[in-house]
C-alpha cells in the first residue's frame, strides 16, 4: 500500500510507514488490543482483520466489544443509553459522522432538521467541494432522489418541469438554495415522520455505495457503521478533515514493519524480496559463500540412466551416438527410455526438449508434441552429434537413408526443428519450427510462438500445393474476399477410371464405353474443384488454421436437363467465397463453385469447413446469401390488375 504505484493517499502511506509493527512471535497480541500501532478487529462478516490502530479503528473495536457483539434486539437500547457519547465519537474520530446537524452547527436528530438542511448536509458529506466531484456517482442520485421527494411533499400539483432537472447545471452546494427559492416552506418545515423513515430507507437501498454518515441509532447501526469501510485510505479527500486517523487501514502486524519507504517503486520492493531470499538461501545452505553454489544447466530432474534392448544397435564415439532401430514394430523401445537415450546422460537443451511436459506458446501451455514426433519407428536411424560431450544436432533418416528430420540448437539458444515432407510428386518440402530454450524457467524451458507456427504451417501448405501441381504453377494469393477464381479442367479416361477405382465405384457405365462414350460419375465434381479449394483455404483472406480444419459438407446441385459428365469434357470452373464467419468452436468458411460445359452451367457446388480454435476478425467477417428465383402464378386478369394498381 505504500508503493509508488498504489492508490493509497499520501497521508495514509505516511501513517503506515510510521507504524512500528510486531515480530512474527508477537503478532497475536493484537487480538487483545493495540500493540505497536496495530490491532485486530472483527469485520462486518465476522472475520478477523488486522488494522492500524487509528482512532476510527479503536472506536470500531470498542463498539464491537460493548454493543455489536450483543444480540440484535438489545443493541438499540445500548446505543441510546450512550447516544451523546457515540455521536461525539462519530463526529470526532470516525470516517462516518453523525448526519443530524442544524445550519448553525448544533447536533440534532434527523426529525429536527428542515428539508433544505437535509439537502445541504447530504451534499456537504457526499460531495468533495475542493475537488468539485461526488465521492461516488450513486451519491448524486441519492440527493436527487431526496430532492424529488421534497418537491412531491411541497407542491400541490405536479410541476411542468421537475426542479431536479434544473440542478445538474448548478453547483451542488447551491442545490438547497434553489429548492428554497421555489419552495419557501422547505426552509422552515421539519421533516415529517414519513420522510424521516424514507430518508433512512434510502440509506439502506441496494445498488448504491453505503452513505458516508450515520443517520440514526437503531438495530441496523452495525451495517451502516461497518459496511464498506476499507476504501477510504485511497480517497482521504472525501473524509472529514482529510484525517487518516478516522479511517480503517488494513495492514498485517508483521508486514507493516517492512513498509519503511513512502512511494517506493514496486520493482524495488520485489527486487528487495528477490535478493533477500537469495541471500537467505546462500547463508543457510552455503554459509554465505557464493563460490560454493553449484552450477547446473537448469533446475529440474536429473537424467535417469537408461539402457535399450538388444534390438537397438548403438554405436558411440566422442563426436556422435548412432541408434539403429529394428524393423519390427513389436521390438521397438519404450518412449521414455528411447527419449532418455537420445538426450544423453547430462542435462542439455535436448534433455529439456524431450522431457518438458509442456511447451509455452505465447500465453498458453501446449502439450509437448516433440515427444510424440521423436517416438521410435521401425527401421529409422537416429544420429546425435556431440559438441563438448553434449548434443548439438539430431538427425533421423528412414530405411532408405533419406533424411526425415533434424533438430539443432544455435548459439543464441534457438532450437530449429525441420521436417522434410514429401509431396505427391516426391518433391521434398522442408517444414521448420523454431523454439527458444530458456533454462531459467524450470518447468517449461521450451518456448514457441503460436503466431509464427501458424505462419509456417500456412507456408508449408502453400509449398505443398505448388509441389503437387502437374505443372510448376506459382501460388497466387487471394487477398480480396470478392476475388473470383477461374480455372479449367479436362476429364480424362485415366483420371476417371482411377477415381472410380479409388472410391470403389464399379458401375458399368463408368467402366465400359457405350456408343464410344465413357461417362464419369457426378462425384467427380469433387476432383474438379479441389485445386481451387486448396488455394482458397491457404489464402490471406482465410488466414491461419489449415491443420485445424474440419470438412463440414459438400452440396452438389445439378442443373435441370444437364447431361452427365463424360470423358473428354472440358469444364470451366468459377470459385468464390460465400462466407467467412465465427462460430463458437471456430471460424467457418463457405466456398461456392459453378461448373460450366460449353458455356452452359452444369452444376453448383457448395462446400463448408470449420476451423477449430481459430477466429476471423469481426471486421473481416461476411456472408453472402444467393438470390432465389421466385415464380408467382397469376391465374386471372383481376390479379394482374390489382398488382398494376399498387
Amino acid at each position: 500500500m505504500v508503493a509508488q504505484e498504489a492508490g493509497t493517499s499520501p497521508a495514509a502511506k505516511q501513517l503506515i510507514v510510521a507504524t512500528a509493527g510486531l515480530l512474527d512471535s508477537e503478532w497475536d497480541q493484537t487480538y487483545d488490543g493495540a500493540h505497536n500501532g496495530v490491532t485486530t478487529i472483527t469485520s462486518e462478516y465476522g472475520e478477523m482483520n488486522h488494522m492500524l490502530a487509528t482512532r476510527g479503528v479503536m472506536f470500531i473495536r470498542e463498539m464491537f466489544d460493548t454493543i455489536l457483539n450483543q444480540p440484535r434486539e438489545k443493541r438499540e437500547a445500548l446505543l441510546l443509553a450512550r447516544k451523546d457519547e457515540i455521536i461525539s465519537r462519530l463526529n470526532n474520530d470516525y470516517m462516518r459522522p453523525w448526519f443530524g446537524q442544524k445550519t448553525d452547527g448544533r447536533v440534532v436528530d434527523l426529525e429536527e432538521m428542515t428539508y433544505t438542511e437535509v439537502i445541504s448536509r447530504a451534499v456537504e458529506l457526499m460531495y468533495v467541494a475542493h475537488q468539485q466531484r461526488w465521492t461516488d456517482a450513486s451519491f448524486c442520485k441519492f440527493v436527487i432522489d431526496f430532492v424529488d421527494r421534497v418537491e412531491r411533499r411541497m407542491c400541490i400539483t405536479a410541476p411542468e418541469t421537475p426542479i431536479s432537472a434544473e440542478l445538474f447545471d448548478v453547483d451542488p452546494r447551491e442545490w438547497h438554495t434553489r429548492v428554497s427559492e421555489r419552495y419557501t416552506k422547505s426552509v422552515s418545515q421539519l421533516l415529517t415522520s414519513e420522510d424521516v423513515q424514507f430518508f433512512i430507507s434510502m440509506c439502506k437501498w441496494r445498488g448504491q455505495k453505503p452513505p458516508p454518515f450515520i443517520p440514526v441509532l437503531d438495530v441496523d447501526f452495525g451495517v451502516l457503521f461497518m459496511k464498506d469501510m476499507t476504501w477510504q485510505p485511497d480517497d482521504l479527500d472525501s473524509v472529514i478533515d482529510q484525517d487518516p486517523q478516522r479511517v480503517c487501514i488494513q495492514q498485517g502486524p508483521v508486514a507493516v514493519q517492512y513498509s519503511t519507504v513512502v512511494d517506493e517503486p514496486v520493482k524495488d520492493i520485489l527486487d528487495g524480496i528477490y535478493h533477500g531470499h537469495i541471500t537467505s538461501l546462500v547463508q543457510r545452505l552455503h554459509d554465505g559463500d557464493e563460490s560454493q553454489i553449484p552450477v547446473v544447466e537448469y533446475i529440474g530432474a536429473e537424467p535417469v540412466p537408461m539402457s535399450l534392448s538388444e534390438s537397438v544397435d548403438v554405436c558411440e564415439s566422442e563426436t556422435e551416438r548412432v541408434f539403429v532401430l529394428p524393423t519390427q514394430a513389436e521390438r521397438l523401445p519404450e518412449l521414455d527410455a528411447w527419449l532418455q537415450m537420445l538426450a544423453g546422460p547430462h542435462k542439455s537443451w535436448m534433455h529439456a526438449l524431450v522431457t518438458a511436459p509442456a511447451i509455452v506458446q505465447d500465453a498458453k501451455y501446449a502439450e509437448n508434441y516433440i515427444r510424440k514426433l521423436l517416438r521410435a519407428r521401425p527401421g529409422r536411424t537416429a544420429t546425435v552429434h556431440l559438441g563438448s560431450g553434449l548434443p548439438s544436432l539430431l538427425t533421423i533418416v528412414d530405411t532408405n537413408g533419406v533424411l526425415e528430420l533434424t533438430i539443432k540448437c544455435d548459439a543464441d539458444r534457438t532450437i530449429r526443428l525441420t521436417i522434410y515432407h514429401k509431396s505427391l510428386k516426391t518433391v521434398v518440402v522442408p517444414f521448420s519450427l523454431e523454439f527458444t530454450y530458456n533454462p531459467s524457467q524450470n518447468l517449461t524451458p521450451i518456448h514457441g510462438s503460436k503466431q509464427r507456427d501458424n505462419e509456417l504451417v500456412r507456408q508449408l501448405c502453400i509449398d505443398t500445393w505448388v509441389a503437387n501441381a502437374d505443372d510448376l504453377t506459382p501460388f497466387v494469393d487471394v487477398v480480396d474476399p470478392n476475388t473470383v477464381v477461374k480455372s479449367s479442367y479436362t476429364i480424362t479416361e485415366e483420371h476417371s477410371r482411377g477415381f472410380c477405382e479409388s472410391v470403389g465405384n464399379q458401375a458399368w457405365q463408368y467402366t465400359f464405353a457405350r456408343d464410344g462414350i465413357l461417362q464419369a460419375p457426378m462425384e467427380y465434381a469433387h476432383i474438379v474443384f479441389t485445386r481451387d479449394m486448396l488455394r482458397l483455404l491457404q489464402s490471406s483472406v482465410f488466414g491461419f488454421g489449415q491443420v485445424n480444419g474440419v470438412h463440414m459438407y459438400n452440396d452438389v446441385t445439378l442443373e435441370d436437363g444437364a447431361r452427365m459428365f463424360q470423358v473428354d469434357d472440358e469444364l470451366a470452373v468459377t470459385a468464390t467465397m460465400n462466407g467467412l464467419t465465427n462460430l463458437r468452436p471456430g471460424k467457418k468458411i463457405k466456398l461456392n463453385w459453378i461448373v460450366e460445359r460449353d458455356g452452359k452451367k452444369v452444376a453448383t457446388i457448395e462446400s463448408a469447413f470449420l476451423v477449430r480454435s481459430h477466429y476471423i476478425d469481426i471486421g473481416n467477417a461476411f456472408e453472402r446469401y444467393p438470390q432465389q428465383l421466385i415464380t408467382i402464378m397469376l391465374p386471372s386478369a383481376a390479379d394482374i390488375a390489382a398488382l398494376e394498381l399498387n
